[in-house]
Order: C-alpha cells, then structure tokens, then sequence
C-alpha cells in the first residue's frame, strides 16, 4: 500500500515496474501518461523532443590489422588482491570488441592497465605491433603518444575536473599538444577555438566554452568527454560505460560516433555492464569473470541467456551441459 516515485531514464525500468509515467524535458512536465498505454518508443521520443533510434543501425564490420593485442595480463591492486588474471585478447581496425560482466570482476582494472593509469604486474601489451614497455610507456601521457585514447568509467573523477571550465578540460592529457601551445604559454585562444568546434560537432550543451564541468548535466559531461577522446583521431579507444547516467538522446549520439569511429577503422575495446549496450554494439564479446575472460562469442551468437550464464563464470563449452543439467540461465544483476 505504500507510493513509490522512480526516478530514471532506463526505459525497460519504466515499462517493467511502474503504473504510470511524468516525462521531463529540460526542467518542464511534457507529458503524463498511463504505462498501458505507452511503449519504449514513445517515451523516449517524449523525453528528447524527437524521434529517437533504439536500436543500433550498422552494417558488418570490416576487421582489419590487429590493433591491440594483450597477452598474459595480471593486475594486482593496492590491497594485494589480483583482479585480472592471466588476460588474453586482440581488438582489431574496424571492429568494437565489448568485454560483458558484473560489476566488480576485474573490467575496471583491466581498462586502468591497458590506458597507463596502473602498471600491469605481468604480461604484455602490444598496440600497433609495439610492445608499450620497451617503447618507454609507463604512464598514460605515453600511452596517449602510442595512439591510444580513453574515455573512463567515472568521467567525474577520471575524466573531468569539474572546477575547470569546458575548454581546460578538452585539453586534459593533451596539453602538450603544439596545436595548443604558443611560444611560451598556452595557446587560449586555439584552445577555445578546439572547445568551441568540439561543442558544435558534439551537440555540447549549453555550448560555452568558459563554464565550468560541474554546471553541465551528466550527459554534456560525458560528451564533452567522448568529443575531446574521440577528435584526437585515434587508432584505438578505450570507453568505460560510455553511457552511464546519460539520457537516451545521448545514448544515441554516442552510440552512432562509436560505430562511425569503427567505420572508419578505428579499433575500440567497450566495456560495459549493460547488456543492450555491448549486444548492439559489439562484433566480438568476451565475458569477464572473477577477473579472467570466460570465454568469446561472436555477436550473431549471443543472447541474454548465454552472455548471463558466462557472467556467472560458466563457459561455453559448458553451457549446453548445464542447460541440460537443468540450469538456470537468468542474467546477473
């Protein structure tokens, strides 16, 4: 008997558990409906003010040369504990690779030691046929060097400053730029100039290159974030959760240059816990458990039912054993 008010932009969520649905655009009340009577579709097309694509369009990928490749891999964290273990995998140009999991098995520190921000206790890490270590990469400016670029998981505390304004933070890791650089100091105006064309191609918004982070909604974050990533012209980009916390008009922005980076053969390793996300957009899947890689299946083989059995470290040679067996194939929460 009690009265339940949700509050979320996950559309599956309001059409699974809620009665009825008050949509919200920009700090105004657009629509109040019953939840009988609307559909994903609508709702989204409510909550951006336009018709909204949910479903990923793309055609086949095109792989090309081997981008990244990582062999043998272990992570040890500042308790001691080892969170990747014995990781192996390629991404390669022209293809997005997604690494599915629960949260908590290893994914993060994986993504930490591939884009330099925490040393890797063994193994390797080739990008573009280089092995980072003997090249001199021990941090993430020289990772960044190697053509590598990375959007993190936690755009607050890894990937903005939220003090900064808009155009200090499109420079974030990229200060050393000569194109920002003037004689002696640093080029302000190229600078601006960058933030501004950033904030047009990205639909950045407000688009003011002099406010600060923290005044931007967490979607204009997080697209702040992918345009200053993704206008470097990497050959390969990590993303973390790209679109956590985002509203679905951003979702599918950041979606569409995810594919039309893979387009253009840009190699992309995605990490994400959502399973829609890594299903619509992934060519290849590696599933994450317990700090190892379960297992690979390719996309046109992947289902909820398989991908949920593998995230609770079951793998796929063993999968149709336990279906037999008489197991239980839900997701993991």
């Amino acid at each position: 008997g009690k009265t339940i008010v949700l509050i979320t932009h996950k559309l599956r969520e309001i059409m699974a558990i809620t009665d009825n649905v008050t949509v919200m655009r920009r700090g105004e009340v657009v629509a109040n409906v019953a939840t009988k009577d609307t559909d994903e579709e609508h709702l989204a097309e409510l909550m951006v003010g336009r018709k909204v694509l949910l479903e990923v369009t793309k055609e086949a990928a095109k792989p090309g040369r081997t981008v990244l490749e990582v062999r043998g891999l272990d992570v040890v964290d500042r308790f001691g504990v080892r969170r990747v273990k014995d990781v192996s995998l390629s991404v390669r140009a022209g293809e997005i690779v997604g690494i599915a999991g629960v949260s908590g098995n290893g994914q993060s520190q994986l993504l930490a030691a591939l884009a330099g921000i925490h040393a890797p206790d063994r193994g390797e890490i080739m990008i573009n046929g280089k092995d980072v270590r003997e090249h001199g990469a021990v941090d993430a400016a020289d990772m960044r060097h190697l053509g590598l670029a990375h959007v993190p998981e936690d755009r607050l505390h890894e990937g903005l400053v939220a003090s900064f304004a808009a155009n200090e933070n499109v420079i974030l890791g990229y200060h050393d730029d000569p194109a920002y650089n003037g004689r002696l100091l640093l080029d302000r105006g190229a600078i601006v100039g960058a933030c501004d064309r950033f904030m047009k191609d990205f639909d950045v918004r407000p688009p003011n290159p002099m406010l600060k982070a923290a005044n931007f909604s967490g979607g204009n974050q997080q697209k702040l974030i992918v345009a200053r990533e993704m206008e470097r012209d990497p050959d390969l980009l990590l993303v973390g959760q790209p679109t956590r916390g985002v509203d679905i008009g951003a979702i599918e922005f950041i979606h569409s240059r995810l594919i039309a980076m893979r387009d253009a053969g840009k190699a992309i390793l995605l990490v994400s816990v959502e399973l829609d996300e890594i299903m619509s957009l992934s060519d290849r899947i590696l599933v994450m458990f317990d700090g190892g890689i379960v297992g690979e299946v390719a996309r046109a083989d992947a289902t909820e039912q398989v991908l949920g059995l593998m995230m609770a470290g079951i793998r796929p040679d063993e999968i149709e054993q336990h279906a037999t067996a008489g197991g239980g194939a839900a997701v993991p929460a």
